[in-house]
């Protein structure tokens, strides 16, 4: 099984999922500066041009939401995931769907107005706008933990959808109002660094625990 990314992209959550799941695997860098999504190589996996992408065996899978979920399903033991056919399960993937859908995106065009528009004039307005709209989804994360006052997004186990707002909260960093000004999302990040499938993965990555520059 092999992995491909760039550190601090996201590759972190289904990485340290992999960590979580004790399975052997390899991971290979993509240096996304040089332009490593756009060789030959790599499009030959995934014509995207994006990372992370998973391997297993003759088995290509890209999108970081669907990888974590596939290695959640493809190792139960793990125990990321509640019961299929539950209405746990159903949460599951709720929240990895928001978090990938609506969040991400979010901070996505924040870092990158430049994709939205060639007008650099309106970058800053663009960015500001997607400030917004990340502000209101952490603060529906941490409304929802202060709601059951359990410790993770489906109540007292970690599963996929917490790695993924881990990884989301440790992008908005850089912003006026970042996750870890949201109490309940701070507990839930913090909690998530005392794992040591996290802590592996952020190591390997050469990744610190800063949240602001």
């Amino acid at each position: 099984m092999r992995i491909y990314g760039a550190p601090g992209t996201a590759l972190m959550a289904p990485h340290a999922i992999l960590e979580e799941t004790g399975v052997p695997y390899e991971w290979r860098p993509v240096d996304l500066k040089a332009g490593g999504h756009r060789t030959a190589e790599f499009l030959a996996l995934n014509p995207k041009g994006r990372v992370p992408v998973l391997v297993d065996g003759d088995f290509v899978l890209t999108e970081a939401a669907a990888i974590c979920l596939h290695l959640a399903e493809r190792f139960p033991q793990a125990g990321l995931l509640p019961a299929p056919g539950t209405r746990e399960r159903a949460r599951a993937y709720e929240w990895t769907l928001y978090l990938s859908n609506t969040l991400q995106p979010a901070l996505s065009d924040w870092f990158h107005p430049d994709w939205l528009t060639a007008d650099a004039d309106a970058h800053d307005s663009l960015k500001a706008k997607a400030e917004l709209r990340v502000a209101e989804c952490f603060a529906h994360a941490d409304a929802h933990l202060a709601a059951h006052g359990k410790p993770w997004l489906l109540g007292a186990a970690v599963s996929v959808p917490d790695f993924f707002l881990a990884m989301l909260a440790r992008w908005s960093r850089f912003q006026t109002k970042t996750a870890y000004d949201c109490p309940c999302v701070k507990r839930l990040t913090d909690a998530m660094r005392e794992r040591p499938s996290w802590t592996r993965m952020m190591a390997k990555q050469g990744i610190a625990h800063i949240e602001r520059a």
